[in-house]
């Protein structure tokens, strides 16, 4: 069948024009998909090339050799079914050292494999110009105890950055898209933090059982829902045995010297020819880590993490799997910001039906969910005031100069809490019979309820006001939507992608919440502001997918998306947010902020040879009724800058992303990415905030060219230029100038070294170090605050020299 034949496409091997034997590494998804086919009853030939003209089943060359880690996974049972022989989970989770032609999504047949992998049904994807997958093996090596940093590291995602608010809470930032225009997702189910600056979504995510996470960096992912731009992860299917029941157990541990950061993990896993399992219990906790100057940054986590699932085998083509996730999360500290987190307590549930019949084409998926994350916080840390690090003696200084100096040992203190709900589901189908067109559809419905309450005593600095509360009220979002798209192969070199989108969303926040009086309800308890809005959202897109050359390719695509404004940007009755480079910041809510709009173009060339692979990218995007923030020209009395929500009228993204690499010899690569982003507000003419500036990345990669792939290893450098296009945010009030909201960022060169050694088929060991020569350095979105009234600038610097080391074991 057709879809066999893309499989069998990509099992071809680099370097050689002869038949491949059994023994010749493959790629990790790939093998997989080649034994579910198998058991379809298909016929799977290895293949070294394929004289055709359809760029569906020209598989980019993999230099990386990777161990034929599946054989263990494939059964022989050809009466097909939805089975999935998983004798050995663990196979998938070994590190490696992919290329990036291993892990971009460059045909349809590898997007079939790696379907077999997280069990989705979509179409369309395949043609997608700005996708890129990051498998299990690099989550399997990273030494980052976030996933977003993990996905921003990876050389496979170069659109991705994230700004640090803690070791375990890293905020993406896809293309300059940012907070709710990134449309994040695992297993189905819809993810957003309870608090933008004090929670992180990719946080309450176990990276050691992430089967791959797929980045979109555009508005192409409307079968999700109504955003800019998406990160879908999709953790492990749960395993069959078909020789019947077993159990097994995988142990980790990893150590990072600086800032005393461990992680501890423990996997058992197990189940039978129809059903399987996992249980997996993750411990993380770190200290203050030190800069590269000796400076102890207040960074401190602990965190427990419980991610388990059960799955089971309907019938011959259906299975469904049920999905739990905890975080028991502790303390936390946050530089530079009012709060820190005393606790915070997630739980997930996702439940999937899903059901392909590879020999019609035919398939549907059923996914829903509901979750709730609950957290409070203070700012009693000592981390708050330090002589060295000073935070809250900025807040204190300003309300003594309020009080007239009268009270110069006085304190300030806060307290906040927050409640997350988010329930909804998806059902979509789609069809790929085999005559070169397939068509999908679908609908979901997303629901969020958010809720933010902050206490402040201010009472001893005798200002006629002794306490005083903010936060977001009691609000929802209902998000019900349908979508279709479909591909065409126009000509053999030709494919085309398009697809709809049509929401129905509505936004309200209960008014019995707020304090009175607020800046939606006046002295005598009247609400001023129409808090119920809804909106209709729209998106759309079409892709070109051209084989110009044997080596050569293009992707060419226009896409348009409408998104809701967040919650807290409608409703919050001014919050303490740290939603600017200074981290000190109070944002007033506008329930009348319009929908945005967005329309981005993508272009990309892809060339591919025997020894030498790259790709560049170009992207610009318009942005109307771009949510922005206008600033007081005046601080608070706390000394926080006071914004308030509103829109521009349009707003530009463009940049572009290249990568390259090159087989020196057998064994030894070479890599080198640049990467640059320019964002600006057409109105008043003026940057946006949190544009990343040009950076790029030079490197090697040794690996082991047996079959076992026994170690690997790769040395890298991080080049980043100085950004010095600085935010600026409109006053408020007529004729007042723009007000400056960013600080200037120097350049700075640092280097990493990391490997892996698989000492046998049991054991996996990994270690390397980041910051190699213990740079001092901080990135653009790093806080910190200005130098002012007799204090120092206070930086929020990125660690020094960090190495690690990590072991696991299976059973």
């Amino acid at each position: 069948m057709r879809r066999h034949k893309l499989i069998a496409a990509l099992l071809m091997v680099a370097g050689s024009a002869s038949a491949a034997s059994a023994d010749d590494p493959r790629f990790d998804f790939l093998e997989f998909a080649e034994s579910f086919a198998v058991r379809q009853g298909g016929t799977i030939a290895l293949m070294q090339g394929i004289e055709t003209g359809s760029r569906e089943v020209s598989q980019p060359t993999d230099f990386s050799p990777t161990s034929d880690r599946l054989t263990s996974l494939r059964g022989d049972d050809a009466g097909g079914g939805q089975s999935l022989d998983l004798s050995n989970l663990n196979e998938v989770l070994k590190p490696e050292l992919s290329s990036s032609s291993a892990s971009t999504l460059n045909t349809p047949a590898q997007v079939e494999a790696v379907a077999e992998i997280t069990g989705r049904v979509d179409t369309g994807i395949a043609t997608t110009a700005p996708l890129e997958v990051i498998p299990a093996s690099t989550f399997s090596l990273a030494s980052q105890p976030d996933v977003a940093e993990t996905i921003a590291e990876a050389s496979t995602a170069p659109t991705v950055k994230t700004q640090q608010r803690s070791p375990i809470a890293m905020d993406p930032r896809v293309r300059g898209y940012r907070g709710g225009q990134v449309y994040t997702m695992m297993d189905g189910a819809f993810l957003t933090p309870v608090r933008s600056d004090l929670d992180a979504i990719l946080t309450k995510v176990d990276q050691s059982l992430i089967g791959s996470s797929q980045v979109i960096s555009g508005p192409y992912g409307l079968r999700y829902g109504s955003g800019f731009s998406f990160i879908n992860v999709d953790s492990l299917p749960t395993p069959r045995y078909e020789n019947g029941g077993e159990n097994h157990l995988r142990l980790g541990t990893q150590i990072r010297p600086n800032g005393g950061q461990t992680y501890n993990t423990a996997t058992l896993m197990g189940g039978g020819d129809k059903g399987g399992y996992y249980v997996n219990l993750g411990y993380r906790k770190g200290s203050d880590y030190q800069a590269g100057n000796g400076l102890a940054i207040p960074s401190s986590y602990d965190a427990l993490n419980l991610f388990s699932a059960y799955g089971r085998d309907l019938g011959e083509h259906t299975r469904m799997e049920t999905k739990f996730s905890l975080l028991d999360q502790g303390q936390t500290e946050y530089a530079a910001q009012f709060f820190d987190v005393d606790s915070l307590n997630h739980y997930g549930i996702t439940h999937s039906f899903i059901h392909h019949n590879e020999q019609t084409g035919f398939g549907w998926r059923v996914d829903g969910w509901i979750s709730n994350t609950e957290f409070n916080g203070d700012t009693d840390l000592s981390g708050k005031r330090r002589d060295d690090f000073a935070v809250l003696q900025r807040v204190e200084s300003a309300l003594l100069v309020a009080a007239g100096g009268l009270t110069p040992n006085a304190r300030f203190n806060g307290d906040v809490e927050g409640d997350l709900t988010t329930a909804g589901f998806r059902a979509g189908m789609t069809s790929d019979p085999g005559n070169g067109y397939t068509w999908g559809a679908g609908t979901d419905l997303r629901y969020v309820q958010q809720e933010i309450d902050e206490y402040y005593d201010i009472s001893e600095f005798n200002l006629g006001t002794t306490t005083f509360q903010t936060g977001l009220p009691t609000a929802e979002i209902v998000d019900p939507g349908l979508y279709a798209e479909g591909t065409a192969d126009l000509q053999p070199f030709w494919t085309i992608a398009l697809g709809g989108r049509i929401a129905f969303a509505s936004t309200n926040a209960d008014g019995d919440d707020l304090r009175t009086p607020s800046n939606f309800k006046d002295v005598g308890g009247n609400i001023n502001r129409d808090l119920d809005t809804s909106d209709t959202l729209l998106s759309a897109y079409v892709t070109n997918d051209v084989e110009l050359t044997d080596h050569c390719s293009t992707r060419v695509g226009v896409g348009y998306a409408e998104r809701l404004p967040d919650l807290t940007d409608r409703y919050s009755d001014g919050l303490f947010l740290a939603v600017v480079q200074s981290g000190f910041s109070r944002v007033i809510g506008n329930p009348e902020l319009d929908k945005e709009r967005n329309t981005q173009f993508d272009v990309r060339f892809d060339v591919e040879y025997e020894n030498i692979r790259g790709r560049a990218s170009f992207f610009h995007s318009w942005i109307a009724d771009y949510n922005t923030y206008a600033a007081n020209s005046i601080l608070d009395p706390s000394g926080a800058r006071l914004l308030q929500a509103v829109n521009t009228d349009q707003a530009t993204l463009y940049g572009f992303e290249s990568y390259l690499e090159a087989d020196l010899t057998e064994g030894l690569q070479s890599f080198a990415s640049l990467a640059y982003l320019e964002g600006t507000d057409e109105e008043i003419d003026q940057p946006l905030p949190g544009i990343f500036p040009l950076e790029g990345r030079v490197g090697l990669r040794l690996s082991d060219t047996q079959p076992d792939n026994r170690w690997g290893l790769e040395w890298g450098w991080r080049i980043v230029d100085e950004q010095d296009r600085l935010a600026f945010l409109r006053a408020v009030g007529a004729g007042l100038d723009p007000i400056q909201m960013e600080s200037f960022t120097p350049s700075f060169v640092t280097s990493y070294l990391r490997g892996y050694v698989r000492p046998n088929d049991r054991v996996s060991i990994t270690a390397g170090a980041q910051n190699l020569f213990d740079r001092t350095y901080y990135e653009h979105l790093n806080l910190r605050l200005p130098e002012a009234d007799g204090f120092e600038e206070t930086v929020v610097l990125s660690p020094g020299i960090t190495p690690y080391l990590g072991v696991e074991i299976d059973y």
